[in-house]
C-alpha cells in the first residue's frame, strides 16, 4: 500500500490543542479553507509554522543533492513525525524511511510506509514481537540495526517465537570509542557478521554507522568524520571479500544532518549502495544546521542551499525595563538542547507585514513559558508586537507541537500538519 495521509482529513481538531483558535472545532481538512492568517490575530500565539515555499525547496534540494552523488536517502522521520511532511519526502524520491523507535515504525507503517530502517538495536519482548508482526507483511521491506551477540540472538528468538517465515534483514552497526552505539572495532563487527551468517532467522544486508556526534581528538571535525567513514568503507569491502553479506546489493548507510556531504563523498568510493539518513534538512534551522550548511556550501560549491522553514511566533508580553522584552514562548514551545531561539522577525501590533530584526536582538534566557529578549532600547518595540523565532535543532521543537501551520509567504494558513509523538 502506498503512503497515504487521507485518513488525517477527518481528524477533529479543537481548542484543547495548543495554538488552535479558541472556540473552534473542525476537521483537519477544513482548516486550509478558513482564510486564517497567523499575523492577523486569527491564531493564538505562540504558534509553530512552516513556510511552504522553503519546505518544498528543501525537499527538492536534497533529492537533487543526493541523486547527483549516486546515493539514496531514507530520511530520519523522528525529526518531524509528521505524515504530511513524510509524504512530501517520499514524493520527492525518498528511497525509504528511517525511524528510531518501534512506536515511530508503527506510525509510519499505519500510513503505508513500505520500506523502513529501524536505526537502533531493539530491546524487549514487546518491541521485538511488534516488529516481527509487522515484518510478516510481504509488503514491508524492513531492516534493523544490531551491534551485539545478544541483540542478534534476541531478534532470532523473536522470529522463532512468532513463527516468521522469512529472515529479518540486519544492518551491522559500526561505532567509535566514546560514541553512542555500535561495534567499536572492525574485528568485533566481523565476528558478529559471522554469527549472523550462521543464524537462519536473520541475514546481513549491510553496514550502518552514525558519524554526527564524533569528536576530533586532533585535526578538524571534518577530518575526524572522513577518517571514521573511511573505516566503515574498509569494513564493508572486507565483508564483501569474505562473502558475509547475504544479498547481491548490500547497503552502506550513514549520514546525519551535519556531515552528509562528507559521508556521500567517501562512501561512494566503496561501490556499494549508499543510503544517507539526514532528517533535519526538510525544515532546516537557524542554529547548528544552518552553520553546518554554510560549511557544506563552501566545501561543495553549492550556490543555493537549504532554507529556514520552521518558525515559532510569539507575543511581546511585557517590557519591564528598557531593552528587555518578555516573550510568550518558552521551553514548552522551543527546543533548547542546541541553543536558545533566535529572534529573526517582528510584526508590529495591528500589522501583518513582518520585517527583519537587527542582530542585536538576542534571547538571553528562557523559562517554561517565557523567553527573555534583549534589544536596543531605540528599537520601536511594544506590548503586543509579534516576534518570529528561529530555532536550533528542529527535532526537539517538533515534539512540543501537536499541530503546526503550513503558511505562504504572507503567513496565510494553507494547511495544518499533525505530528505523532
Amino acid at each position: 500500500m502506498p503512503f497515504n495521509t487521507d485518513a488525517l482529513a477527518s481528524l477533529v481538531l479543537d481548542d484543547t490543542i495548543k495554538s488552535f483558535p479558541f472556540g473552534q472545532r473542525m476537521a483537519l481538512a477544513e482548516v486550509g479553507h478558513k482564510h486564517w492568517n497567523v499575523l492577523n490575530g486569527d491564531i493564538p500565539l505562540p504558534a509553530a509554522i512552516i513556510r511552504s515555499d522553503a519546505l518544498g525547496h528543501n525537499s527538492r534540494w536534497m533529492k537533487r543533492f543526493v541523486a547527483e552523488r549516486g546515493a539514496l536517502i531514507a530520511p530520519h522521520v523522528k525529526t518531524t513525525m509528521c505524515p504530511q511532511i513524510i509524504a512530501r519526502q517520499i514524493a520527492d524520491g525518498a528511497w525509504g524511511l528511517t525511524v528510531a523507535t518501534v512506536h515511530q515504525m508503527r506510525v509510519c507503517r499505519s500510513f503505508g510506509a513500505e520500506r523502513i530502517i529501524l536505526a537502533n538495536q531493539a530491546v524487549g519482548a514487546a518491541e521485538l514481537d511488534a516488529i516481527i508482526a509487522m515484518v510478516k507483511s510481504p509488503e514491508l521491506d524492513f531492516m534493523m540495526i544490531v551491534d551485539s551477540a545478544e541483540g542478534i540472538a534476541a531478534v532470532a528468538e523473536a522470529a522463532r517465537r512468532n513463527h516468521l517465515q522469512r529472515p529479518v534483514q540486519l544492518l551491522l552497526e559500526r561505532g567509535y570509542t566514546g560514541g553512542r552505539t555500535g561495534c567499536r572495532t572492525n574485528e568485533l563487527a566481523t565476528a558478529l557478521a559471522i554469527q549472523i551468517r550462521s543464524t537462519s532467522e536473520v541475514r546481513l544486508i549491510g553496514i550502518e554507522a552514525f558519524e554526527g556526534l564524533i569528536k576530533a581528538e586532533t585535526g578538524t571535525q571534518e577530518e575526524a568524520v572522513a577518517a571514521f567513514v573511511t573505516e566503515i568503507g574498509v569494513l564493508a569491502q572486507s565483508f564483501q571479500h569474505q562473502n558475509l553479506f547475504e544479498t547481491d546489493n548490500p547497503i552502506i548507510s550513514a549520514g546525519g544532518s551535519s556531515y552528509y556531504d562528507i559521508v556521500l563523498e567517501y562512501l561512494s568510493k566503496t561501490g556499494l549502495r549508499v543510503v544517507t539518513r539526514s532528517g533535519c534538512y526538510v525544515t532546516h534551522d537557524s542554529g547548528i544546521y544552518h552553520a553546518h550548511h554554510d560549511r557544506l556550501k563552501s566545501a561543495t560549491g553549492e550556490q543555493d542551499g537549504l532554507r529556514r522553514a520552521l518558525e515559532i511566533w510569539t507575543y511581546v508580553q511585557s517590557i519591564p525595563e528598557p531593552g528587555l522584552a518578555l516573550l510568550t514562548a518558552g521551553r514548552r514551545d522551543c527546543g533548547t538542547d542546541a541553543g536558545l531561539p533566535v529572534p529573526l522577525l517582528m510584526a508590529a501590533s495591528g500589522g501583518n507585514r513582518p520585517h527583519d530584526l537587527p542582530p542585536e536582538c538576542t534571547i538571553v534566557d528562557i523559562n517554561d513559558q517565557h523567553s527573555f529578549m534583549r534589544f536596543d532600547p531605540s528599537l520601536n518595540l511594544a506590548y503586543g508586537d509579534r516576534i518570529g523565532l528561529g530555532i536550533s535543532h528542529p527535532c526537539t521543537t517538533f515534539d512540543k507541537w501537536e499541530i503546526i501551520y503550513l503558511v505562504d509567504e504572507d503567513y496565510n494558513v494553507q494547511d495544518v500538519f499533525k505530528t505523532f509523538f
